[in-house]
């Protein structure tokens, strides 16, 4: 591998996107896509370990990640392929993308001189591509002398302190990973589960806008209405949310199992429970996700985006809720961390069916560390 030591350290980035945190590793400086890579990235995360110590990885969905990093090609687009890491199953996910580290792959892009910028420069826009959905993103990036702004004033929920703003455009999302933005064909399906109270019905949207996501109402899972924290240790509740996420999996075809889905596919999908925002919230929506069977401290900004897609679509469970987004497109979103707003872009295809033209969200990162990080042996 190039740019590594005689020890089997691996030149990286740790930085923060939005509100995850992840290594950033040049292509260059790992094996090929594989067995190989998986096997030294999970080394060099901590994983499998429920406290991931003996790694960079922080034993929370949202800091358990790697993005991989190559160089423009001839069309001047910068290609990543996002990795969530288990944290106490030793799998890799390469499905989907993180709409939050994106954030932060295209500082990097910047930083590392893989998207040249003019001195003068206020601002650049960096051509990304995600490999695990082939979606083109625009990312918009304050800049000072060459570099990224370090200064700004855009607040981000769940993150201390202001910095530079970074404005993500995902354009054509619509079936990223699965070729449809209603791969199950319809804007609600009916899924049965079992629960402690016995077989539960509950209807759903999946959506594929950025990631594919599964939108269920909050009140129709019981006890999802308690506060996040005491959610998080209850096992009842996340092994319901585990199988109605798993339904989902197998009726997508990712799996062909129930029992498969943890281990096989455990970010396709993820699922948002979705109701109507406290009174006190200037929002249109609350929500809360569920990610790799623990409830997600914030909200993924896929997922924001994603909803913001399924708002669009007339019969979806968000439609359903909210209504039509305004004039302007712009969807706020409360989360247990606070709100953010997302602008949809819809159109109708002549055969009257729905279309995303693209979403777009405003976050921030950071650069933390940059240096060598050595794998567990």
């Amino acid at each position: 591998m190039a740019n590594s030591d005689s020890d089997g350290g691996v030149a990286a980035v740790f930085m923060r996107g939005g509100t995850s945190k992840g290594l950033i590793v040049h292509e260059r400086d790992l094996p090929p896509a594989g067995d190989e890579r998986d096997a030294l990235l999970k080394r060099l995360m901590g994983t499998p370990d429920p406290l991931q110590v003996d790694g960079m990885g922080g034993a929370a969905s949202s800091t358990s990640k790697v993005m991989v990093v190559s160089a423009a090609g001839q069309d001047g687009v910068i290609e990543y392929a996002f990795g969530q890491l288990g944290i106490a199953q030793p799998v890799v996910d390469w499905r989907g993308n993180c709409g939050n580290l994106s954030f932060a792959v295209a500082a990097f892009a910047i930083d590392s001189g893989l998207s040249p910028v003019d001195d003068g420069a206020t601002e650049t826009t960096v051509r990304l591509r995600n490999t695990n959905t082939g979606v083109r993103i625009d990312a918009e990036v304050a800049v000072h002398r060459a570099r990224v702004a370090r200064d700004g004033d855009t607040v981000i929920a769940g993150v201390p302190g202001t910095a530079a703003p970074i404005t993500m455009r995902y354009l054509e999302p619509g079936g990223a990973v699965t070729g449809a933005l209603l791969p199950l064909g319809s804007a609600q399906t009916m899924f049965t589960v079992a629960s402690p109270e016995g077989e539960l019905h509950v209807r759903g949207t999946l959506v594929d806008a950025t990631n594919p996501y599964l939108f269920v109402v909050r009140d129709a899972v019981p006890g999802a209405h308690r506060a996040p924290a005491e959610l998080r240790g209850d096992e009842t509740f996340l092994a319901v949310v585990e199988r109605l996420r798993a339904a989902a999996a197998v009726a997508l075809g990712v799996v062909s199992s129930l029992e498969a889905a943890r281990t096989e596919a455990p970010v396709t999908p993820r699922v948002v429970l979705v109701g109507p925002p406290k009174e006190s919230a200037e929002a249109d929506l609350e929500t809360l996700t569920i990610s790799m069977q623990q409830v997600h401290r914030g909200i993924p900004m896929t997922a924001a985006m994603a909803l913001a897609a399924a708002r669009g679509i007339a019969g979806s469970i968000v439609h359903d809720l909210v209504g039509d987004a305004p004039a302007n497109g712009v969807t706020v979103i409360a989360h247990p961390l606070g709100t953010v707003r997302v602008v949809a872009e819809h159109a109708e295809r002549p055969d009257g069916a729905a279309h995303v033209v693209s979403v777009g969200v405003t976050g921030t990162a950071r650069t933390l560390m940059a240096g060598t990080v050595y794998p567990a042996p």
